[in-house]
């Protein structure tokens, strides 16, 4: 690594987010009157001023604690509960201004990447140091500790004991707790070159089952969720943002962005061997983390303009706004290297706290017009399949069959809320980073249709977990009697290796296989 990249970390860029005394932020500039003061624009976008690359390079050179601020994601960063968006949108905003800092471009906004647009890795982002292969970065986990060791010791030892307890909530008690998450991969987080990101510029495509889950459909579906977040008891959808859980420590049910694109993406950048740091929770190590990141914080923005067209709530209600609003994230930093001021979820409810927009990207088509009518919600049903195969990857197809209404099967209108089905995997330590198909075949028959994927991304998983699926568009239905059921079959196989290359061990069966614990078909 060039000496300007990885110098010498200090202790006050280092500790930004300990347990100094907390001090005022740089909190953004208000918006002025017309717009937001920052635009991020599609990497794509011919509108994107040349200079935003080249300043997003140059910020990463010179912060050179990029290392460290990936290790935010690995101590607090919230999955598979209705925290997911709003911290993330802290973490990317926090990072943008520090890179508008460190590259004195004060005009700096992060780029994003319209997957559904683009399903391939940019060509820009195999440039120099926006690449994690690229020599600028540390090639090997022995070099990566014999660098962080005696920071991290520093850094752990600083915590403040609220931020203990978190850490403790995370099996990160100590620092030998740290390094044997971050260890090198398989066992680890740490990806080491050539395998820091497996798309590489002569293969950039997404595979076909994430293709698929970032699909025009798939968006489709997301925007269509009419609830921000569900209940944890899974009495109703999850929610546009996940489910509600008591921490942003805890896990519950993932709503489809968060299953669907968010998961699929970062598992597929590992490509055929499934090596890349963005398959774990380093995954912020590849610059490409905030550009996926950013097109999830965009259609945040997107659905919320949804709902508020169409005059329905684009936040929790009641009690629980204020419960979601009052969650603590206690470990962002400025670009001085301070604790940020604002640390409540509440704070990052909206796009203004870091004054930027978006140019447009897919799922704007999604925002009806004004003055368009809005028919009232319809009632929701909920139906359990019956699992006959538990085990995946086994010798028959795990999974199972439920009966539910051929009416409910039939295509809904634009402004109901989605068909689903939630697939809840009994799952391991030894299942992160392992990749499924899930397929789906009306009256138990004919040719399975692919609904999408399930990626086991967060590190933190164990136990049941929930994971939502949409339902094709083109699911046909033979006509049936009035209030007549049929089966709907759903199977969750594991995703194939590419052509001419051996199957992973990690899909075949074995004694620690995940198993398919429950699945529900929700429907209006």
């Amino acid at each position: 690594m060039t000496a300007l990249f990885h110098g010498a970390v200090t202790r006050r860029k280092f500790l930004g987010t300990s347990a100094a005394a907390l001090a005022a932020s740089a909190t953004p500039s208000a918006a002025p009157a017309q717009g937001a003061r920052f635009r991020r624009f599609e990497i794509s976008d011919p509108g994107m001023p040349p200079r935003v690359l080249d300043s997003y390079k140059k910020g990463i050179r010179e912060m050179r604690n990029w290392y460290r601020n990936a290790f935010i994601h690995v101590f607090d960063c919230p999955h598979q509960n209705w925290w997911f968006l709003a911290w993330h949108r802290a973490y990317i905003g926090w990072l943008e201004a520090t890179i508008r800092e460190f590259s004195g471009d004060a005009q700096f906004a992060l780029p994003y990447w319209d997957w559904t647009k683009t399903p391939r890795v940019p060509a820009a982002m195999f440039d120099d140091v926006l690449d994690p292969n690229n020599a600028a970065f540390i090639p090997t986990f022995d070099a990566f500790k014999a660098q962080f060791d005696a920071p991290v010791t520093a850094l752990f030892a600083a915590f403040s004991q609220a931020q203990q307890d978190v850490l403790a909530q995370r099996g990160l008690s100590s620092t030998a707790d740290f390094w044997s998450a971050v260890a090198a991969a398989p066992a680890g987080m740490f990806f080491e070159q050539p395998g820091a990101r497996g798309l590489a510029p002569a293969s950039p495509d997404l595979d076909r089952t994430t293709r698929a889950t970032v699909a025009a459909a798939t968006i489709r579906s997301a925007l269509r969720t009419a609830n921000f977040s569900g209940s944890a008891s899974g009495t109703d959808a999850a929610g546009f943002a996940s489910a509600q859980a008591a921490s942003h420590n805890d896990q519950s049910r993932e709503g489809i962005l968060e299953s669907q694109p968010h998961d699929n993406v970062h598992g597929a950048m590992g490509g055929a061997a499934g090596t890349a740091f963005m398959v774990s929770f380093l995954s912020p190590v590849d610059p490409i983390f905030f550009l996926h990141h950013g097109n999830l914080d965009r259609l945040w923005d997107v659905w919320t303009r949804r709902q508020t067209a169409l005059g329905r709530p684009t936040l929790p209600q009641g009690a629980d706004l204020t419960a979601w609003s009052n969650e603590q994230f206690l470990f962002f930093s400025d670009p001085s290297g301070q604790p940020v001021a604002k640390t409540n979820a509440g704070d990052y409810a909206a796009m203004s706290v870091f004054d930027y927009d978006y140019s447009p990207g897919s799922g704007e088509d999604q925002v009806p017009a004004p003055g368009t009518p809005v028919a009232a919600l319809p009632a929701t049903r909920a139906f359990s399949a019956q699992i006959t195969s538990a085990t995946i990857g086994a010798g028959v197809p795990a999974g199972g069959v439920a009966q539910v209404p051929a009416a409910a099967l039939a295509a809904a209108a634009p402004q109901a809320p989605p068909r689903v089905a939630e697939v809840t995997l009994n799952l391991g330590p030894a299942d992160q980073g392992r990749r499924f198909r899930v397929l789906v075949s009306p009256e138990g028959g004919g040719n399975p249709i692919e609904a999408g994927g399930i990626t086991i991304f967060s590190h933190h998983v164990h136990g049941p977990t929930t994971f939502t699926v949409p339902l094709p568009e083109n699911l046909a239905v033979a006509a049936a009697a009035p209030g007549a059921s049929v089966p709907l079959d759903v199977r969750v196989v594991p995703l194939e290796a590419a052509p001419g290359v051996a199957p992973s061990p990690r899909v075949r069966a074995t004694a620690t296989s995940p198993q398919v614990a429950k699945i529900t078909v929700r429907t209006s």
